[in-house]
């Protein structure tokens, strides 16, 4: 065994206890952190031999405020569908209301030269007046029956077209008031005229039944014509065909004649007024 040493203690003097100063008031102690070393200092990176045959890679770091998210392609498809659409409905409506300004447009043009055909092309109603009103076989007295007393009326008609020939066929009724009675009646007759031609028909008149009015039967008796007599003279559904027209026609004329006995023309005065049935 080897040999031992003695164990020797050491006493320490007793020293006096270290005395500590006071703190002075509003003392606040300030802790103060350990320093440690700088991360770069304490890693070392050792150099890794370049190879030339290897491939070299690079890892870039950029901070992240300078990163921007860029929206993937499949974002801007769909936004691009949505988009689309509205394109289109108001592309749609834009050419519906064009199409509906056209076709007023062409509405209004077309009604208008149909409207001017029309007024162009519309025949002119025919004009009439009254040149003489006479009577035959008239009765010897007021108080006898004038059955076979016929009233001769001469009728000027004027055509105012002056590319359309008028034909007027009959029947068409005529009847002649005296202080609105009938005293005669009748049908037109059938007779063509040229354009912007006048022309001058006859028409008979058979005499209603039963006597003459009194101023009827003076009035055939002068000869000098002052027996004045207002008499209405109405045609009534006269037949005209006028090109492609066809239709007919009613005539009423209001006149005056100096007397019924006087020859020529005896008529005063009159108005006679023609219009489309």
């Amino acid at each position: 065994m080897g040999e031992r040493f003695p164990l020797f203690r050491i006493q320490q003097a007793d020293e006096p206890p270290l005395q500590t100063r006071p703190s002075p008031p509003n003392y606040e102690p300030i802790f103060r952190p350990r320093p440690f070393p700088s991360r770069k200092s304490s890693l070392k990176v050792k150099p890794k031999p370049v190879s030339i045959d290897q491939s070299e890679t690079y890892v870039v770091q950029i901070p992240k405020e300078h990163i921007f998210n860029v929206p993937p392609p499949e974002n801007a498809i769909i936004a691009e569908r949505y988009r689309n659409p509205e394109k289109k409905k108001n592309s749609n409506g834009n050419c519906t209301l064009c199409v509906v300004i056209t076709l007023l447009v062409v509405a209004a043009l077309v009604g208008l030269i149909v409207g001017v055909v029309h007024i162009a092309s519309k025949p002119k109603t025919p004009v009439f007046s009254v040149v003489h009103v006479g009577v035959k076989n008239p009765p010897s007295s007021s108080h006898k029956n004038a059955r076979n007393t016929i009233y001769e009326i001469t009728l000027k008609a004027k055509n105012r077209n002056k590319k359309t020939e008028t034909i007027y066929s009959s029947p068409g009724g005529i009847t002649l008031l005296y202080n609105g009675n009938k005293i005669g009646a009748g049908k037109s007759p059938r007779f063509d005229q040229p354009a912007g031609s006048s022309t001058k028909v006859g028409l008979t008149l058979k005499s209603s039944k039963g006597s003459l009015p009194e101023d009827i039967t003076r009035s055939i008796k002068d000869k000098k014509g002052k027996r004045h007599v207002s008499l209405v003279l109405k045609m009534n559904k006269v037949p005209v065909k006028m090109k492609s027209w066809s239709k007919a026609i009613n005539i009423i004329c209001n006149l005056k004649v100096s007397s019924l006995g006087a020859s020529g023309n005896n008529v005063v005065s009159q108005r006679c007024q023609t219009k489309f049935n």
